[in-house]
C-alpha cells in the first residue's frame, strides 16, 4: 500500500505542477487576449469548438484510456492504437472540412466555415499524442507530460498575443490552438522512447475497443451535452452573449475540471492495480474525495464571491456581463469532483458500460431542463445546469455504492463541510466587496486573504476531514524532536 501511495503522490505532484504551470500561463495569456479581443471573437470560437471537440473525441475513441487501464500491453496493442487513431483522424477531418459550411449556416455566422476548416487540423495533430501519452502515463512519467503541456501553452500564448496585436482578431485564438497542439506533440515524442512499427492486430483492436467503445459513445454524448449550451445560446442569442458565457465557463473550468482531471490522470494507473480490492479502493477514493473537496470548494466559492472585482480588475467593462454566469458556474464547479471521481471509479473497475448508462440518463434529464430554460434567457439556461448537476448526483453515486459501498450519503458527508465553509467565506468577502469603495485590485487581494483565513477557521471548527488528513500528514513529515 505504501508503494501505491508513493506512486499516487508522485503522479499527483507532477500533474498538479503541470496544471499550475500550464494553466497559470494559460490564464496570463487569456488576460491579454481578453483585453485585446471582443466577446464576439470568443463567441465564434465557442461555436466552432463544438464540432472540433466532438471530432477530437472520435479520434481518441477511448483506446488511449484502454491502454492505461489494461494490466498488460503489448507492442501490437500500441501500434494498433496508433494507426487506428491516424486513420480515424483523417476520416474525421475530411468530415469536418466538408460539413463546415453547414455548421456556419446553422449559426448564421458565415465566417465560421473557414475557422472550422483550419481548427480541424488540431484533430490530426492530437492523433499523434494518444499513444505517447498513454505510454508515459503507464510509466507514471507525468514530469514529461508537464513539460509538454507547459511549453505548448507558453509557445502558443506568445504567438496568439502577437497575432492579436497584429489585428488578426479571432484568428489569433486559432493560432493558439494549433501551435499548442503541435508543440506539445513534438515534446511528447521527444520524451517517449516508443516508436511505431508497421503493425496492426485485429485482436488487439477488438479487445481494446470493447472497453473503449463505451467511452467513445459516452465521450461523444458528453461533448454534445456540454456544448449543447453553447449551441443553443449561439443559435438563439448573439455571438457577444455566447462569448460572455463561453468566457465564464472557461474561467470556472480552469480550476474545478483541470484540478480534478490532473488528480484523476495521476491516480488512475495506480488505482487500477487495486481494481480487485474493493476495501482498498473505497479507502483511497474517500481520501481523494475529501482532499479534492477541501482544495476545490474554497477556490470555486472564492471565485464566485470575488467575481466582480476579478472581472473589473483584469478583464475590463466589456466582460461585466459574464459575472452572473461565472458565479453560478463556480457553484457547479464545487460539485464537479463528486461527479468526476465516481465516473473514474467505474473506469478503474473496468465498467465502461456503466459509465455509458449513467451518462445517457444524466444527459436526458439535463437536455429536458435546458429546453425548459430556453424561453427564459441565458441566465435561466445557466441555472438549469446547476439543477442538472444536483440531480446527477443520484445516478453518479448509485453504482459506486453497488461496486465498492461508497454511498451517496457517505460522499455527501465527505464533501459537505468544505462546501459549507467555502460558501460562508465567499458570502462574507462578497458582502464586504459590495459595501467597500476600494479599487478592484485591492478588494481582490484583501478578499482572497480574508476569505482564505475564514475558510480555514471554519474547516477547523467543523473538523473537516481534508484538513485533518493534511495536518496528520504534516505531523508525520515533520516529527517533533524529543529532548534527550
Amino acid at each position: 500500500m505504501n508503494v501505491i501511495n508513493k506512486k499516487i503522490g508522485a503522479g499527483v505532484f507532477w500533474n498538479l505542477a503541470s496544471m499550475f504551470m500550464s494553466r497559470g500561463a494559460s490564464t496570463l495569456f487569456m488576460l491579454f487576449l481578453a483585453r485585446l479581443l471582443a466577446p464576439e471573437a470568443f463567441g465564434l470560437i465557442a461555436m466552432a469548438a463544438v464540432v472540433f471537440e466532438l471530432a477530437n473525441t472520435f479520434v481518441q475513441s477511448g483506446l488511449g484510456t484502454a491502454l492505461v487501464q489494461s494490466k498488460v500491453v503489448s507492442k501490437a496493442d500500441l501500434n494498433t492504437v496508433f494507426f487506428s487513431n491516424l486513420m480515424l483522424s483523417g476520416i474525421v477531418y475530411a468530415a469536418l472540412f466538408f460539413s463546415a459550411p453547414l455548421v456556419a449556416g446553422f449559426y448564421e455566422q458565415p465566417e465560421l466555415a473557414a475557422l472550422i476548416q483550419v481548427m480541424g487540423l488540431v484533430v490530426f495533430i492530437n492523433a499523434f499524442k494518444v499513444v505517447q501519452t498513454a505510454v508515459l502515463t503507464r510509466n507514471m512519467n507525468f514530469r514529461a507530460q508537464m513539460k509538454a503541456n507547459t511549453l505548448g501553452v507558453v509557445a502558443s500564448g506568445v504567438l496568439a498575443v502577437a497575432a492579436a496585436f497584429s489585428d488578426w482578431g479571432v484568428w489569433s485564438l486559432v493560432v493558439q490552438m494549433l501551435s499548442s497542439a503541435l508543440v506539445s506533440a513534438v515534446i511528447l515524442w521527444l520524451a517517449s522512447s516508443w516508436r511505431p512499427a508497421l503493425q496492426f492486430s485485429t485482436e488487439s483492436f477488438s479487445r481494446l475497443f470493447r472497453f473503449g467503445r463505451n467511452l467513445l459513445l459516452e465521450g461523444s454524448l458528453e461533448v454534445l451535452f456540454q456544448n449543447s449550451y453553447v449551441m443553443v445560446i449561439g443559435r438563439f442569442f448573439s455571438a457577444e452573449v455566447t462569448g460572455l458565457y463561453f468566457f465564464a465557463k472557461k474561467i470556472s473550468n480552469l480550476i474545478s475540471q483541470q484540478l480534478t482531471s490532473a488528480v484523476q490522470q495521476a491516480t488512475f494507473p495506480a488505482l487500477a492495480t487495486l481494481q480487485d480490492d474493493n476495501a482498498a479502493l473505497l479507502d483511497k477514493y474517500r481520501q481523494i474525495m475529501q482532499l479534492m473537496m477541501f482544495v476545490i470548494a474554497p477556490i470555486m466559492a472564492g471565485l464566485a464571491g470575488l467575481a466582480d472585482p476579478l472581472v473589473n480588475a483584469f478583464f475590463g467593462e466589456k466582460w461585466l456581463g459574464a459575472i452572473s454566469y461565472l458565479q453560478v458556474l463556480c457553484v457547479i464547479g464545487m460539485l464537479y469532483p463528486l461527479h468526476a471521481l465516481n465516473i473514474n471509479l467505474l473506469n478503474v473497475k473496468g465498467r465502461s458500460d456503466l459509465v455509458l448508462k449513467v451518462g445517457v440518463l444524466k444527459k436526458i434529464v439535463n437536455i429536458m431542463l435546458l429546453l425548459l430554460a430556453i424561453p427564459c434567457g441565458v441566465f435561466a439556461i445557466v441555472l438549469s445546469q446547476l439543477a442538472g448537476s444536483l440531480l446527477a448526483l443520484v445516478p453518479n453515486t448509485y453504482f459506486s455504492s453497488k461496486l465498492v459501498g461508497y454511498k451517496l450519503t457517505t460522499q455527501l458527508a465527505d464533501a459537505i463541510k468544505p462546501v459549507l465553509a467555502g460558501l460562508f467565506a465567499a458570502y462574507v468577502v462578497g458582502y464586504l466587496c459590495r459595501i467597500s469603495h476600494y479599487p478592484a485590485i485591492a478588494e481582490l487581494a484583501c478578499g482572497s486573504l480574508l476569505g482564505g483565513m475564514i475558510y480555514l477557521l471554519a474547516c477547523f471548527v467543523l473538523k473537516a476531514d481534508g484538513l485533518k488528513f493534511l495536518i496528520d500528514k504534516l505531523k508525520t513529515r515533520l516529527p517533533l524532536k524529543r529532548h534527550a
